[in-house]
């Protein structure tokens, strides 16, 4: 097996078809795509994807719809690998399904170049995005045996519960607290992503070596005033929940740009929702969420005291009630180095420009990682950073050569009769 059998079988054009194709599910108008957690149009693209594996792949749908695709089924050991496919609402058509289709295609390459001395698995993992519940990485914390009873009650915005969309989906989900996959059977897990920043793109690297993951906490906030006329009712006696919630957002905003200069963090407010507002109303309820972000959980602990202190003492100025849910807690977490170590060798070794770098985002390697998997992670730019948006793109020649990497890292050298990518002992 040489470097040059590998780059030579990795097909960009097998790549953009099946990429093409399932973009087709949930396309939007102008070009981007819906495919939202436990939607049609998510069932549709695995259903593709499954139409797309040869004899060579024997396929388990566990309880909750994550797909895993073995190469041999009676090996006691396999390299998981791959991402998932549901989107936000219009986002763009590499974020998830990239990730999924760049994993099919190495295991097809290293099956047809050579023998994986462990044997791969494709990994088609459910609900990694929060858009729809609310919940992040449902399909992969569901594998893992981390989801709870409290977490099929989260609701849509149609207040459709997930336990009801699993089961809309025939899915009959069981045995809530155990793992749906043998854990001591995954030598390693690996996902490829884009970026979603702007890091190997202003710097034209192709690959990210992905070396840890940035995790949140989310709260939901509601502000209630009163919702009273717009002319009748003097400015003194308002209770407005859009001026109060107006302030809060900044508030997030200026806490974030301070902590930011002292330590790794980011603070979002990425929506907001006046309800019953209008032209000639104050509005009497506001809800918006907030994303705080950091690879080191202290420095986010003291931020988010910090900030919602912060949005106590705004609602009590402006004399608000104020509810502050927590939607989400999360722990960063420290990618596997032996795995990252290897990844990083085998850019070196095809002289594949790449750069070690944190990933902002979350992802369901973490969740891996968290349940004491060894883990790995590779980045393709996103030109001009972007993400989660119509206008996503990534070079062609960058997905060549992440592919070609995730190749050589299942291939490893046959003569030593072992793969690359670490081992544990045990995943208990």
């Amino acid at each position: 097996m040489s470097d040059a059998d590998v780059a030579a079988e990795v097909s960009l054009d097998r790549i953009q078809r099946r990429l093409d194709a399932i973009w087709e599910i949930g396309r939007t108008d102008d070009g981007g795509v819906t495919r939202l957690a436990y939607s049609d149009e998510e069932t549709a693209a695995i259903e593709y994807v499954l139409g797309e594996l040869d004899e060579r792949f024997t396929v388990r749908t566990d309880s909750i719809g994550n797909v895993f695709a073995d190469t041999d089924p009676a090996a006691d050991r396999a390299v998981y690998l791959g991402s998932h496919l549901d989107s936000v609402f219009n986002g763009g058509r590499l974020d998830g399904a990239l990730g999924v289709v760049m994993a099919l295609e190495a295991i097809e390459v290293a099956l047809a170049v050579g023998e994986p001395p462990v044997s791969p698995t494709l990994a088609v993992l459910r609900a990694e995005e929060s858009t729809r519940f609310g919940q992040w990485a449902i399909g992969s914390r569901g594998a893992l045996g981390q989801l709870t009873v409290e977490d099929f009650s989260a609701t849509d915005q149609s207040s459709v519960p997930l336990w009801q969309a699993m089961q809309d989906q025939n899915l009959q989900p069981r045995d809530l607290d155990r793992p749906t996959i043998d854990l001591d059977r995954i030598a390693c897990f690996l996902e490829t992503h884009i970026e979603q920043g702007r890091v190997l793109d202003e710097q034209d690297e192709h690959v990210g070596v992905v070396t840890s993951i940035r995790a949140p906490v989310r709260y939901r906030v509601t502000v209630e005033g009163d919702s009273d006329h717009s002319g009748a009712t003097p400015m003194g006696m308002r209770r407005d929940a859009i001026a109060g919630a107006a302030e809060m957002i900044t508030t997030v905003e200026r806490v974030g740009d301070t902590a930011a200069g002292s330590g790794d963090l980011v603070a979002t407010v990425g929506d907001i929702t006046a309800d019953g507002g209008a032209i000639n109303k104050v509005c009497g309820r506001v809800t918006f969420p907030i994303d705080v972000r950091s690879t080191d959980r202290s420095h986010r602990d003291e931020v988010e005291a910090t900030l919602l202190d912060r949005l106590e003492a705004v609602a009590d100025r402006r004399d608000l009630d104020l509810d502050l849910s927590l939607v989400d807690r999360s722990d960063p977490v420290e990618l596997d180095p032996s795995t990252t170590g290897t990844l990083a060798s085998v850019a070196d070794d095809l002289a594949v420009p790449y750069r070690r770098l944190p990933s902002g985002g979350g992802h369901d390697a973490m969740n891996f990682q968290h349940r004491g998997i060894p883990t790995g992670m590779l980045f393709v730019p996103s030109v001009d950073g972007v993400s989660h948006n119509p206008n996503e793109a990534t070079p062609d020649d960058a997905i060549r050569d992440a592919t070609t990497v995730l190749t050589h890292a299942l291939l490893g050298d046959p003569t030593a009769g072992e793969s690359p990518i670490a081992e544990p002992e045990s995943n208990d």
